[in-house]
């Protein structure tokens, strides 16, 4: 995802200053996006005047503020006649809040989405009750990609390249492409594929799934796993590897990773290569990626354009206050780092990691190793509230990179591919890493 640094520390000063109901001071209602909850009580179950008006907010919404006026090339009014009567008609709170997102979803954009309560206080603290198990599809057998060691899979034995046989008695893979086919659509195939291993993880708080396993010798066993908390806070990881580079892999663009961040660049300013890796990264906080970007460019350097809805800048107070502009640029910084720069992705690599990584390949200065990432590149301002206490999403700003390229729906795609395979998995190997380190080497022996 693309958010906003510091959107809400200016709403609540701008709040205090008594402006907040101006219309015409707030065009795009920004502060009481990032304030206290309005209007959103939850009412469980919701009733149907409920949900008639969370309906109208949600379609409302998306057709007054979505970025591009014609919608995606999407009958906005034929999704309203299709969705309507589902959302009303659905059975329990949970189909109403996925019929929602559902409609969201023919926007086929990521960033576009309708979150249920449940979903929004999960997400509000880093929680999720899940499985805990990555999953992927690979030579059409369903593979473990990764396991939580917190989860009942990881105490089960499950371990990476496992293979699952079946989920609850039904052929794994045939399981996993019914939830994919049950899925949103997505803006590409690799981000509805994370959806789908996601819907598969999620479930009640205690709710189990059994299934059979496959070690890499062929022998089987089953476990039963059992749904439980799993907590995610965001992490930096950084060091000196024992090639010399420097390493520098972080969670999310996030506000509150950026100071280690930059610290482990500025550790490394002597290392001959720096690598970041932002596999898995899902994005965040535009501002930070707009700083990385800086460490890298002594002189000014233009990151990318923004699209809007209206071709002018986001912004209060009449103007005055820009919070999106119509191009970012790096002003350069005289203590850059000057040497080889390559970077790490893989399809969780999504919206601010795809915004850095995009700038970076296109003017030249890192070189992309790994798998294509999500191409997931909008951005919104904030969740908006939602009658009965669930939250929008909606996309208000575009990217193209200096030279005209969208990500969005296309992804960033490596100078190297290196995909993922079971047999790497199954022996935790670590290739694309070798590959980056063989890659900077290359370049280094170029330059002597």
């Amino acid at each position: 995802m693309i958010c906003l640094r510091d959107i809400f520390s200016q709403a609540v000063i701008l709040a205090a200053l008594g402006v907040s109901g101006c219309a015409s001071f707030d065009p795009h209602n920004l502060i009481l996006r990032h304030g206290v909850p309005q209007g959103s009580e939850v009412q469980v179950p919701l009733d149907q005047g409920t949900r008639i008006a969370a309906f109208e907010f949600v379609w409302g919404t998306i057709k007054e503020r979505y970025y591009d006026a014609l919608m995606n090339g999407i009958d906005w009014q034929a999704a309203r006649a299709q969705y309507q009567p589902l959302a009303l008609s659905a059975e329990g709170d949970d189909a109403f809040w996925d019929v929602l997102d559902k409609m969201a979803g023919e926007l086929r954009d990521s960033h576009t989405r309708v979150e249920s309560p449940k979903h929004v206080e999960e997400r509000r603290r880093h929680e999720n009750q899940s499985l805990g198990v990555g999953v992927a599809i690979m030579e059409g057998k369903l593979v473990v990609t990764g396991v939580n060691s917190t989860s009942d899979a990881w105490w089960a034995g499950v371990r990476p390249g496992m293979v699952i046989r079946s989920i609850d008695g039904e052929n794994a893979a045939a399981a996993y492409r019914r939830i994919y086919d049950a899925t949103r659509n997505a803006s590409t195939a690799r981000a509805r594929q994370r959806q789908a291993s996601a819907k598969l993880n999620r479930g009640e708080p205690g709710s189990s799934v059994s299934m059979a396993f496959e070690h890499a010798d062929g022998s089987l066993f089953s476990a039963t796993l059992r749904r439980r908390l799993i907590s995610s806070p965001p992490q930096v990881s950084a060091r000196l590897l024992p090639s010399g580079f420097g390493y520098v892999r972080f969670s999310n663009f996030l506000p509150s990773l950026s100071g280690k961040v930059h610290a482990a660049l500025r550790e490394y300013k002597n290392a001959p290569g720096i690598i970041i890796d932002l596999r898995n990264n899902g994005g965040g906080s535009l501002e930070m990626a707009k700083d990385l970007f800086e460490e890298f460019f002594k002189d000014k350097a233009a990151m990318s354009k923004q699209i809007t809805r209206t071709g002018q800048p986001i912004a209060l107070a009449w103007g005055m206050v820009e919070i999106i502009k119509m191009e970012y640029v790096a002003t350069g910084k005289p203590e850059a780092y000057t040497g080889p720069v390559a970077i790490l992705i893989n399809s969780g690599s999504a919206s601010a990691s795809e915004h850095f990584s995009a700038a970076m390949q296109e003017l030249g200065r890192a070189k992309i190793v790994g798998e294509p990432s999500c191409g997931c590149l909008l951005a919104y301002l904030g969740y908006a509230n939602i009658p009965g206490g669930g939250e929008l999403a909606y996309s208000e700003v575009g990217f193209v990179t200096p030279k005209g390229r969208r990500i969005e729906g296309a992804g960033v795609i490596p100078d190297k591919l290196v995909p993922l395979t079971q047999a790497d998995l199954q022996v935790a190997r670590d290739r694309a890493l070798e590959a980056v380190q063989e890659l900077i080497a290359t370049q280094l022996k170029g330059e002597n």
